[in-house]
């Protein structure tokens, strides 16, 4: 009788995987914006930025609630400090989806490189697996394999994009030299292509703390 009634006194386990797919669902959506922003599907910059904003805004009222919510809970199936790092980066990724389009905003840049439009998709590539990634952490023992494969290609991903930042940066000295680019432009587009780099990069971070607190329950 005392076992049961200590039992229904504690706090029951609350899980914030809910909480991680709205937060890479916003992720997706500002990723898929940046990539009509880069298309120009005949919508200005100008509107690209407000609307990754509203999702930004989305973003970050789900991040506050996990960081309450972790502050106040006693049982998780994930460590509080793991759940709040978690947290962090994956608003981080929005928030630097954001910047991202607002360097595009703020150069006018209207026309982009391939090397510049493989990145973007990197970026939308990496979005979609986080998205894929973050349901399992409800089931993180029965399903760390599917977690492990999908964060390694997270990191192929990223590998793939750091290439294409590469041939980037190699495609504007080459224009800035040749003089078909003014010194301008290529600060501009290398600010750009670095802004790029760091969401991609943010979204292998997720992956590496995704890879991290499964390790735990295996």
């Amino acid at each position: 009788m005392a076992f049961n009634l200590f039992s229904r006194l504690m706090p029951p386990e609350i899980s914030f995987t809910v909480q991680f797919c709205e937060q890479a669902k916003c992720i997706h959506e500002a990723a898929l914006e940046l990539r009509d922003m880069v298309d120009r599907q005949q919508v200005t910059s100008d509107k690209h930025v407000a609307s990754i904003k509203v999702i930004e805004n989305r973003a970050d009222t789900v991040a506050r609630k996990i960081f309450i919510g972790a502050n106040r809970t006693f049982q998780a199936p994930i460590d509080r400090e793991d759940i709040l790092r978690l947290a962090h980066d994956l608003d981080d990724v929005v928030d630097l989806i954001e910047d991202t389009a607002k360097g595009i905003q703020r150069y006018s840049i209207s026309v982009f490189a391939q090397e510049m439009r493989s990145m973007v998709e990197a970026v939308v590539e990496s979005a979609d697996l986080l998205q894929q990634a973050m349901p399992f952490l409800d089931s993180i023992t029965r399903d760390h394999k599917k977690i492990f494969a999908i964060c390694e290609k997270i990191g192929n991903v990223e590998q793939s994009a750091d290439e294409s930042f590469d041939a980037g940066l190699a495609r504007i000295r080459a224009e800035l030299g040749s003089g078909t680019l003014n010194a301008i432009g290529y600060i501009d587009r290398k600010e750009v292509y670095e802004l790029i780099e760091r969401v991609v990069d943010k979204c292998d971070d997720v992956a590496n703390v995704v890879q991290t607190v499964t390790a735990k329950h295996v």
